[in-house]
């Protein structure tokens, strides 16, 4: 027992900083920048800001992202940030500030003003002083450029030098380190741009899979055991210290992401900015399935749609946000931002972005350029935040609803795809099924493997590289009567990539390699469940027909693929709850609340945003009271409905968006204990990192909380009851000595009982306050 509590003790020091941690303004950001206006002081952009709606806002320095502000000169540029800092406390101290750093990437401004791709004088800038920072190709080469190089992307001033540095490079964590614990105290966050390794950058720095500096290779020995060798390296996926290299890059950026949250003081939230999705997960090594639990909220960066794009490029967007989105939630995470960008001027655009992105449940935060400084339109963006401040209660603080979930399998991007677009293409199946289930209305969550048991319905879409683990979740699932939807060459590799003689789930889906053909289906009873394989890549036939990154998509072959994909569905007797005819709805739930976020899609295409205002159907399997619409810039207000063969039928017209609210009457009792949660660790009531286990570890305090459709909930400790509450939120603090395993449990009363419990390993040496 008490190597269990040295090992919690270690995790939690090593993980997350003491303190009170605040996580509620971060649910209703409101983000912009006062870079987005040229002609006004910083002062009078903030006054503008702040009038328009705007509750937090996204700064940058002299030490953000230049290697004369951040090294050579910081002192200066702290104080000219300070005195920033000062302004906002005292002129608006409810808006929060946040200010911006890239700790991975440099420019020494000016440094090449003879364009001759070498710094002018030899010295004072990243590369000249410090070479050993930087990180390395495979090829050997250091991630040194020069504004003048061929494809540089345009942040990269034409007489600038930039670099990218290594995480594991020691001296140069050490000053980022230090520069975080300065900056923290005055700001509400830190906004760390894109920590990703260098993979691709211009036309000169391809598929180079950094970093083999020196220190990378060495962390990457005492981590692994494994010795990679200094460059030239050739790429070798049968090289067994290649393949854990590859896996390997998660873990040094995650380490780095981890420190840097370690070091910010006080109520500081870490925000991490990046852009990865399909195969950019393996080439920026960005596992976006686990780096929610290293820091505070997750900025996700879309580009665009930046014009008016066609229908299959909205409906890709949606299938990257979901993605997102439950990644964030998986981990806990109340909140998810998103950068994007679109036109400047176009508010018809504008209007139906952001239908979307709050549809999907994000915060806001969109420029009118391709930097991250441009204005879309003022009165737009005034109109906008002023309608989501009073009505942010319906797209922010609810969980996705859904009985159907779509595993992700990291190891089949990183060892099928390899990096590439071409090829194999896991990142074409993956995304072009969500698009699918989307336009189908099919409610689903993506997951990694965790909790599938939870879910009526398991869809592999190509899940390829499995290990023996995995398999046997899967075998369970079925045998005690869960169904599963097998995709393609699922379960064909091992977990590295390497081809299996035969599928190592050929029992469940009752059909073997040499035996399955392309565009038959295969049903297979097993256990008390039901498999239900073909070896068809439907995601990959949608996607390229649908070609979201064309102006226009073959419509009527797409829709004939979904077509054939849904049969498969049929095929498991799985139907939603709803019925909408020509629209999207995404589902969610808060306690006895349900809600789905409406879409309307009608006319929209290449050179058209605006939807076409169309009547709307929705049928409801539920028995409902309390029924509201929320239009999209619109107001609140009651709906009837009509019963017609056990539906609820509900009409109305839709202009671009809408949210259908609702709670459920006679609903079965039902409780949830949301918190401690199985799996987690906690250090003074935080959630801070899961862990693979059947309890919960608790250091210090813990509130717990449940979710209930009842009117009264108990709380035990051991089966001593401790709380009766009555109201909503059903919550008890839990703060008094306790150290050694216990058991919690969460009873709800109405005219039944209900119970959940879990098992909680808590260290407590604090009385509670009388």
């Amino acid at each position: 027992m008490k190597k269990v509590f040295i090992v919690i003790i270690l995790i939690s020091n090593l993980l997350v900083p003491y303190g009170k941690i605040n996580y509620d303004w971060t649910l209703s950001a409101r983000i912009s920048t006062p870079y987005i206006y040229s002609d006004i002081s910083w002062e009078e952009a903030i006054d503008r800001l702040v009038k328009n709606g705007v509750n937090v806002i996204l700064d940058w320095a002299g030490f953000s992202d230049t290697y004369q502000g951040r090294i050579m000169g910081f002192n200066e540029s702290f104080n000219e940030f300070q005195e920033r800092a000062r302004y906002i406390r005292e002129n608006y101290p409810d808006v929060k500030y946040m200010v911006y750093i890239a700790p991975l990437e440099l420019q020494t401004i000016d440094s090449d003003l003879n364009k001759d791709r070498r710094d002018d004088d030899g010295k004072w800038s990243t590369y000249t002083d410090h070479p050993d920072w930087l990180q390395i190709g495979r090829d050997g080469r250091k991630a040194v450029f020069y504004g003048s190089m061929p494809g540089m992307p345009f942040w990269v001033d034409e007489t600038s030098e930039d670099v990218w540095l290594s995480p594991s490079n020691k001296e140069y964590k050490n000053i980022i380190i230090n520069r975080l614990k300065e900056i923290s105290p005055l700001v509400d966050a830190i906004w760390i741009d894109v920590p990703h390794l260098c993979f691709e950058f211009g036309e000169g720095w391809c598929e180079q899979w950094s970093s083999f500096d020196e220190e990378s290779r060495k962390d990457f020995y005492n981590d692994t055991g494994m010795i990679m060798p200094s460059p030239p390296v050739e790429l070798d996926w049968d090289n067994e210290t290649w393949l854990k290299f590859v896996e390997w890059r998660y873990k040094q950026i995650l380490d780095f992401i981890r420190d840097l949250k370690n070091s910010i003081s006080g109520d500081c939230k870490l925000v991490v900015e990046t852009s990865s999705h399909s195969v950019f997960i393996t080439q920026n090594g960005c596992d976006i399935s686990k780096l929610p639990c290293f820091c505070d909220v997750i900025a996700h960066e879309y580009y665009g749609p930046f014009y008016r794009v066609q229908y299959y490029s909205w409906l890709e967007m949606l299938a990257n946000l979901k993605l997102w989105y439950d990644f964030d939630r998986n981990a806990g995470r109340n909140t998810s931002w998103l950068l994007s960008y679109v036109k400047k001027g176009d508010v018809e655009l504008a209007k139906f972005h952001s239908a979307i992105v709050s549809s999907m449940g994000f915060n806001y935060y969109t420029s009118g350029e391709e930097h991250m400084c441009g204005m879309v339109d003022e009165k737009f963006m005034h109109d906008f935040f002023g309608w989501i401040e009073n009505n942010y209660q319906y797209f922010y603080g609810w969980d996705s609803e859904a009985d159907v979930a779509v595993l992700f399998s990291r190891n089949t991007l990183d060892y099928l795809d390899k990096g590439k677009w071409g090829g194999y293409a896991y990142h074409d199946e993956f995304i072009g099924t969500l698009m699918m289930l989307i336009e189908s209305n099919i409610p689903f969550k993506v997951i990694s493997f965790e909790n599938i048991s939870e879910y009526n319905l398991v869809i592999l879409p190509d899940f390829a590289c499995m290990n023996e683990s995995q398999s046997d979740k899967i075998r369970e699932y079925v045998v005690g009567g869960g169904k599963i939807i097998a995709i393609n060459e699922t379960s064909f590799y091992d977990e590295y990539g390497r081809r299996r003689s035969d599928f190592l789930l050929k029992d469940v889906f009752g059909v073997e390699i040499n035996e399955a053909l392309m565009g038959e289906i295969y049903e297979n009873e097993y256990g008390k469940g039901k498999s239900v394989f073909s070896l068809t890549p439907f995601g990959r036939y949608y996607l390229w027909s649908a070609q979201p990154w064309e102006n226009y998509g073959n419509r009527e072959e797409a829709e004939r693929i979904r077509k054939e994909f849904v049969k498969l569905i049929g095929k498991v007797d799985y139907k939603p709850y709803y019925e909408i005819d020509g629209a999207i709805g995404i589902p969610y739930k808060r306690g006895n609340e349900r809600m789905i976020r409406i879409i309307n899609f009608n006319g929209v295409g290449y050179g058209k945003a605006s939807p076409e205002a169309k009547d709307l159907v929705v049928k409801i399997r539920k028995d409902l009271k309390n029924v509201k619409l929320l239009d999209f810039m619109g107001e609140l207000k009651d709906v009837e409905f009509e019963k017609e063969n056990g539906y609820r039928i509900i009409s109305f017209r839709i202009n671009e968006q809408a949210n259908l609210i609702f709670s459920e009457t006679n609903e079965t009792l039902y409780i949830s204990l949301k918190k401690p949660k199985a799996g987690k660790i906690y250090v003074m009531d935080r959630e801070i990192f899961p862990i693979p286990s059947k309890s919960a570890f608790v250091i210090g305090k813990i509130t717990v909380e449940a979710e209930t459709n009842g009117k009264k909930v108990e709380f035990y400790v051991d089966n001593s009851l401790e709380c009766t509450a009555t109201i909503e939120p059903y919550s008890w603090t839990w703060n008094e000595f306790a150290i050694g395993k216990y058991e919690i449990k969460v009873v709800a009363y109405n005219s039944e009982i209900k119970e959940d419990k879990v098992d909680v390993f808590i260290i407590n040496l604090f009385e509670k306050n009388l």
